[in-house]
């Protein structure tokens, strides 16, 4: 008598093609739960903030003129670079010469540079995971050059954005020595060492010159051409 044949769906399945079938299947899950854990992850850093950085120690690499014939506006760029805050706020210089040099073996004498980033951009106060900032945080760094040498300043990554948002300073048009010649012709003694700044005042950038226990103080706009009235000045470095 002749066997009749068996149906091909009720065949048995080899167990070769069970195990291949189960290393793949194995293999879809492993690699669905990677890339939920890795989209996780992404998502995880992207939602926390970036957060400040301990600054580098002094350094008197790259200053030119070091110790006693440092300008502070050629410093400007090496400042920037210690800083991941990109918008320039403001420069102080104490101990200024006449040839728009200072002396750092003085313990008077120093620049400090400061910086902000845009709102809610660079270092930001550390948060939960997900938790919207109350506010928008501008930070700010300072920069410094002294005795030891130049180094940034601890990050206050807490500071908030001006009320007024106002545009950064742009590079400085002209020179300290440039100031001292116009300081010269309202009678500065030019042996005498000033505070400079360059500072963003009512009228735009500009520089605000002041010969300590002299009354010589005044403030040029920022392309040194012309002197500002009392009213056209108001401003500070932050």
């Amino acid at each position: 008598m002749e066997h009749e044949p068996v149906p091909p769906a009720s065949r048995p399945v080899p167990a070769a093609s069970q195990k291949r079938d189960r290393v793949v299947g194995l293999s879809v899950v492993a690699g669905a739960f990677l890339l939920s854990l890795g989209i996780s992850l992404w998502a995880k850093g992207v939602s926390e903030p970036e957060t400040s950085q301990a600054p580098a120690p002094p350094t008197t690499a790259g200053i030119q003129g070091w110790p006693n014939k440092v300008d502070p506006l050629a410093l400007l760029e090496r400042a920037r670079s210690l800083t991941p805050r990109p918008l320039l706020r403001g420069i102080v210089a104490e101990g200024v010469a006449s040839d728009g040099t200072i002396d750092l073996r003085s313990a008077t004498a120093y620049a400090r540079y400061s910086f902000q980033s845009p709102p809610g951009h660079g270092p930001q106060p550390p948060r939960e995971p997900g938790v919207v900032p109350r506010r928008a945080n501008c930070g700010r760094q300072s920069v410094r050059v002294g005795r030891q040498g130049i180094e940034a300043e601890a990050d206050q990554a807490h500071v908030p954005c001006p009320a007024l948002q106002r545009e950064p300073l742009p590079e400085p048009r002209c020179t300290f020595a440039a100031i001292w010649r116009h300081a010269r012709k309202l009678g500065a003694n030019p042996e005498g060492r000033a505070r400079i700044e360059y500072y963003r005042a009512a009228a735009g950038p500009a520089y605000r010159f002041e010969l300590p226990g002299t009354s010589i103080r005044f403030s040029l706009y920022g392309d040194c051409e012309r002197q500002l009235t009392t009213g056209e000045a108001v401003g500070s470095v932050p």
